[in-house]
């Protein structure tokens, strides 16, 4: 928690946990605790442990006391500490790394640092700049989930044979969600934070991308309305019948925005189903059904589209419920998830690669 307690938020957050375990009758929240009455639920063994543990998640610390027909329960908040990822994390991201770094290179030297491995020094600007992008955007969904009393795990980056060498990252949340006003922001804080250092990467990689010939061998990467508009300003009109070379920096700012686009697409378990789902509830199952359509339409122009279709449908487009999915979220939630949706339409790209 931060040092100035926002003391609302806080006894939501440990409402929201210790309801599992206790039937609250009252509850009052002071400067930097909150005091609850209630009586327990549970009745199995170890239940006060993994209580513990849940709280200790959030930073929160609770001392239970019997009083009269209830019992207290007093929750103070602890300084953050997030503690280390773990091992699996750790080789996870380093595995990444290596796999991004090796495919980064081998696009810019070919084979050759296969026998001279310093050329693996050309693959480190992409590669620092999406690494950092995809961090970004994992660890905003933790702090904010983990702030809003969510438990989250730490990012999982997912290594991969493939061009970019990633299939990018997830994070997990341990615990449900409660409310769709954590689902906006909880799924919100992602893409959002995520975008900041893809959009500074893109300024900083279109000055050094410069027009070329295209031939046969060359990936020609579709625009959304921000690629487009920041390519105009920066690089200026590209002359007729040449494409832009990006340079390894625009490179990664492009596919962070890609990957920005891919996880807001407004379906199941994307942060753009969360989103939806937050603000539209039930609606979002006809958002879904809609964009399933288009995406069908869509696939006649870009086959990827139709993958992206079936994994859809086979992770299931349609967001469950919520535990408490009557309550609307509060319009400053609400202007989150429309920042994020408004984010969506501008990095939506069509034709993602020609």
């Amino acid at each position: 928690m931060p040092e100035v307690l926002d003391i609302d938020v806080f006894a939501t957050s440990v409402f929201k946990i210790i309801s599992d375990y206790f039937e609250i009758t009252l509850y009052r929240p002071a400067d930097n605790k909150v005091v609850f009455w209630g009586n327990p639920l549970l009745r199995r063994r170890g239940w006060k442990r993994e209580l513990n543990n849940r709280l200790a998640a959030i930073h929160v610390r609770i001392k239970i006391e019997r009083d009269q027909q209830h019992y207290r329960i007093t929750a103070v908040s602890l300084p953050l500490r997030l503690g280390r990822p773990p091992l699996v994390n750790i080789l996870l991201f380093t595995l990444t790394f290596l796999t991004v770094l090796i495919a980064a290179t081998w696009r810019e030297s070919g084979e050759a640092f296969l026998t001279h491995p310093s050329f693996l020094v050309t693959g480190l600007p992409f590669t620092l700049t999406l690494m950092v992008i995809l961090l970004l955007h994992e660890m905003g969904h933790f702090l904010t989930g983990n702030r809003r009393g969510v438990i989250m795990s730490y990012p999982f980056f997912i290594p991969a044979p493939t061009f970019l060498g990633t299939f990018g990252a997830i994070i997990r949340s341990r615990t449900p969600i409660r409310n769709r006003s954590d689902l906006i922001n909880i799924g919100a804080a992602g893409p959002l934070t995520g975008a900041l250092p893809a959009l500074v990467a893109l300024i900083w990689g279109y000055s050094t991308s410069r027009p070329v010939g295209p031939d046969n061998s060359f990936l020609i990467w579709g625009d959304s309305l921000i690629t487009w508009v920041l390519k105009g300003i920066v690089v200026g009109e590209i002359p007729a019948g040449m494409v832009l070379d990006l340079s390894p920096v625009a490179l990664a700012g492009h596919v962070g925005l890609l990957v920005t686009m891919i996880n807001l697409l407004p379906l199941g378990q994307l942060d753009g189903g969360h989103i939806c789902y937050g603000l539209f509830g039930k609606g979002q199952h006809y958002l879904a059904a809609g964009f399933l359509a288009f995406l069908f339409i869509l696939g006649w122009q870009w086959n990827g589209w139709w993958i992206w279709l079936v994994l859809a449908l086979f992770k299931r487009p349609f967001h469950p419920p919520v535990i408490e999915k009557d309550i609307a979220p509060d319009k400053k939630t609400q202007l989150a998830g429309w920042l994020a949706m408004i984010l969506f339409i501008l990095c939506f790209v069509p034709i993602p690669i020609h």
